[in-house]
């Protein structure tokens, strides 16, 4: 699941209002103002599997009513699980799911989003207490997208759940004022996103395996990073981008399928995030894919196990030869010992069967 650079999108956090009784979604004010209806109308849910849920929009509460409901239990929904909306046509949206249980598998980077929002939303319900709020650090790692102040009184419309969504407009470019074809050498390279540089926030050799990676793609990876991610958040994930093309670079068939995982979600999340990986992850799974599922991949596990299990079983054999030999040196001495005590074993015995059988 990747959202496409040609989409506006944002995010939803279901909380309690949205799947219990009240079956209603409010979504982002300023989203709903600029690209759906200023009437009521309805709109059209898809979800992955192309399901379509057509659900009314009421324009002046900015919010999903009637068929809502059928979305939910349609699609087995939780509290909890994470929505991502992508605008794909007018008044009609592909949803994508990231489910509570499936989050602690997440890439930390989309987790941390998550977690961004959820906290926002338990401020706003007062769910936080004071030696929470004391423990919390004073920033998150994290900023998704910025509330201007005069967007204050649209906003306090809303349900009361606005806060866990967060506008992530996929149209704003990240680059540099150059185009990336533009750019002649190293020394012209920058990292611009959302306005920042990043330069500063990166080590000389990352960023030049980044430039190469860009090379490779003749454009910024970065250019449709979502608005508002906070800078050190969007460095760390191109250096975590660098360390799995670098893993790529140096994995073997013995790579532990669980490695080849890990680093799939975690620039699944980037993608999310809207770093182009797509072609980093298509050879991830292709690596995968050939190491443990062809039948190649098949052949070569089998030989290496076969080739664990002869060495084991030698290393078995040489231990059971070694007891062997103590064993037989064991019995040496035990022979000595029989043959130089046996004429006296023998004796005592003589003399202890006469006093059995001596007269009373």
């Amino acid at each position: 699941m990747s959202l496409s650079n040609e989409h506006s999108s944002f995010l939803k956090v279901l909380v309690r209002s949205h799947v219990g009784s009240c079956f209603w979604m409010g979504l982002p004010v300023p989203f709903c103002k600029i690209h759906l209806p200023s009437r009521d109308t309805i709109v059209v849910l898809e979800n992955e599997n192309g399901e379509e849920f057509p659900i009314k929009y009421i324009a002046n509460k900015t919010g999903l009513s009637a068929g809502w409901r059928k979305f939910v239990t349609g699609n087995i929904l939780v509290e909890g699980d994470v929505l991502i909306f992508q605008l794909i046509a007018p008044c009609r949206f592909k949803v994508y799911v990231i489910r509570a249980n499936d989050l602690p598998e997440v890439d930390g980077a989309l987790s941390l989003l998550i977690l961004d929002s959820q906290t926002k939303q338990n401020d706003a319900d007062g769910t936080i207490d004071a030696q929470t709020k004391k423990r919390r650090p004073k920033s998150l790692p994290l900023t998704v997208v910025q509330k201007k102040k005069e967007h204050s009184e649209e906003y306090s419309g809303n349900d009361s759940d606005e806060v866990a969504s967060e506008v992530l407009e996929g149209t704003k470019s990240n680059g540099s004022s150059l185009h990336f074809k533009d750019v002649k050498s190293f020394e012209e390279f920058h990292i611009i996103a959302n306005g920042a540089c990043l330069d500063s926030e990166l080590p000389e050799d990352i960023r030049r395996t980044y430039y190469e990676l860009c090379c490779s793609k003749n454009s910024y990876l970065h250019e449709r990073i979502l608005p508002g991610l906070y800078s050190k958040l969007a460095a760390g994930m191109i250096v975590e981008t660098i360390n799995i093309a670098e893993f790529i670079r140096g994995c073997k068939l013995t790579t532990p399928r669980k490695d080849f995982e890990v680093r799939e979600k975690s620039l699944r999340s980037f993608e999310l995030l809207g770093l182009n990986v797509g072609f980093l992850r298509a050879r991830l799974r292709r690596l995968l894919s050939l190491a443990y599922d062809s039948e190649g991949g098949i052949d070569v596990r089998r030989y290496l196990e076969a080739r664990e299990e002869k060495s084991s079983t030698e290393d078995e054999i040489w231990k059971l030869e070694a007891k062997l030999v103590e064993l037989r040196e064991l019995a040496e001495k035990y022979a000595v010992d029989v043959e130089s005590l046996q004429v006296k074993a023998e004796s005592y015995e003589l003399k202890f069967q006469e006093e059995v059988d001596a007269p009373w």
